[in-house]
């Protein structure tokens, strides 16, 4: 696609100190993850936190399995014991984890406390590059940068009041005192006036920072959090390209994120082709997706209908798209790439249409009867609920979790939910009538059934 940099966030905060065996297994993989990634030719970046910790409870569950959000502790950078241990712990994960590219610690979201000095987060770019020093792979190259994101140090919670002033102070600070090598990080929101804006890009700008800044455009691939879905992002992603074209001569380079990369794979080459080429944004969502196809060596017509399925009404999405997209091949050497394979995306992608056809079928005429309601209502649901079961996202919460219906996208369940204030007319009659029918098929027990039934017709 083009890209030549990635970064890489485990979260390795997640592992307490002191670190067991099996966390020091956890720390090799990371290491061999970067090393695939520089196999391939990409220069690999990891993500920190500038002073989070977990207790050492978390170490009971696999790692795979800890929500290091519901347990990280806060470490006040401004008492000298609690730095030392967290910076002591920091150093030891970094001997294992030495070979990465670059170190990127994020200011804040998550991390950070009120009041907390440029001087205190300098600290802790100056110990890694110290653990580089002496324990990195290759410390000529390995850079460290600061993410100047949330602000550091700001007094308001996140997102409320002025970004600005704090992330100046840092950034002022970082540049006069960082040790080499190093770059910047500034991070931009998806629109003016939300969250940072593009504040940071601009002082990055004010203070002569450009030439060392990978500009990150937060979210333009893809929201987050938000559960997995084909979400074409395209006027989202030309916008923000354009918005900072006029930098581009002079800025290191330019940075997406995506939490589910495989479900917006279509956001992630356009980004790439953007970016590398700015006429690219000029060509239409049916050119780009066409393009996307013939890089993929797989069949349009069936890929830009599951693309695009989302926002397709019922007549443009034929009834055996899904198992079309099944019996379809995807040829090229990049489809082998994708991974799981590409006939696992292809699953996906039909697994996804059929969610969307069925839901549409089954609001798509009003209910003729109390028995013709509860099934059209069970149906709906279950086209739901077995697009959560291929992903079984849950954000934050517990993986044993059950659905909920904000484990999909509120659009798609917004239909389903306005389809039923219109028809049901017996509330209790057609949740019992629909939970049988869900019960039967499996797709959830009737206790399941009918809390998520209840839960939507209000």
């Amino acid at each position: 696609m083009g890209f030549d940099t990635v970064m890489y966030w485990p979260q390795i905060e997640a592992i307490p100190s002191p670190i067991s065996a099996e966390d020091s297994a956890v720390l090799k993989n990371v290491h061999g993850i970067i090393d695939d990634a520089r196999a391939a030719g990409l220069r690999c970046w990891l993500t920190l936190t500038p002073n989070l910790i977990s207790p050492p409870e978390i170490a009971a569950l696999p790692f795979a399995e800890r929500n290091p959000f519901r347990t990280y502790q806060a470490v006040r950078l401004d008492v000298p014991d609690e730095r030392e241990r967290f910076l002591a712990h920091r150093r030891a994960m970094l001997k294992t984890v030495n070979n990465a590219d670059a170190y990127v610690t994020i200011d804040g979201d998550p991390g950070g406390y009120p009041g907390a000095r440029p001087e205190e987060l300098l600290r802790v770019f100056a110990s890694d590059r110290a653990t580089l020093d002496q324990h990195g792979a290759d410390p000529a190259r390995q850079m460290v940068i600061p993410w100047l994101w949330a602000g550091w140090g700001r007094t308001a919670p996140l997102w409320q009041g002025e970004v600005a002033p704090f992330s100046r102070a840092a950034m002022a600070l970082l540049k006069e005192r960082l040790p080499e090598p190093w770059q910047m990080l500034p991070g931009r929101s998806h629109a003016h006036g939300f969250a940072n804006g593009r504040v940071n890009v601009a002082l990055a700008e004010e203070l002569g920072l450009l030439e060392r800044s990978t500009l990150l455009c937060y979210e333009a691939i893809e929201f987050e959090p938000s559960p997995p879905a084909a979400v074409l992002q395209f006027d989202a992603i030309r916008r923000i390209l354009k918005e900072e074209l006029r930098l581009a001569p002079r800025a290191a380079g330019v940075m997406g994120n995506a939490q589910q990369p495989v479900m917006v794979l279509p956001n992630i080459y356009l980004f790439a082709r953007g970016a590398w080429d700015p006429a690219s944004l000029e060509r239409s969502d049916d050119e780009v997706l066409r393009d996307f196809a013939v890089f993929l060596g797989g069949p349009a017509d069936l890929l830009l209908p599951a693309w695009q399925c989302l926002t397709l009404p019922l007549e443009r999405l034929p009834q055996d798209l899904p198992r079309r997209l099944r019996g379809a091949r995807l040829t090229s050497e990049a489809a082998g790439c994708i991974p799981g394979g590409p006939q696992r995306y292809l699953e996906i992608l039909a697994a996804q249409a059929a969610s969307r056809i069925g839901l549409l079928t089954a609001t798509s005429q009003p209910a003729s009867n109390e028995e013709d309601c509860a099934r059209r209502l069970a149906e709906g649901a279950a086209a739901l609920v077995n697009w959560w079961k291929m992903h079984r996202y849950v954000f934050d919460r517990d993986k044993r979790q059950g659905f909920e219906w904000r484990f999909v996208r509120a659009d798609q369940v917004a239909l389903l939910q306005a389809w039923a204030q219109r028809n049901v007319r017996n509330k209790p009659a057609a949740i019992k009538g629909a939970t049988a029918l869900l019960a039967a098929e499996n797709v959830l027990s009737a206790p399941q059934a009918s809390a998520v039934l209840e839960s939507l017709i209000r």
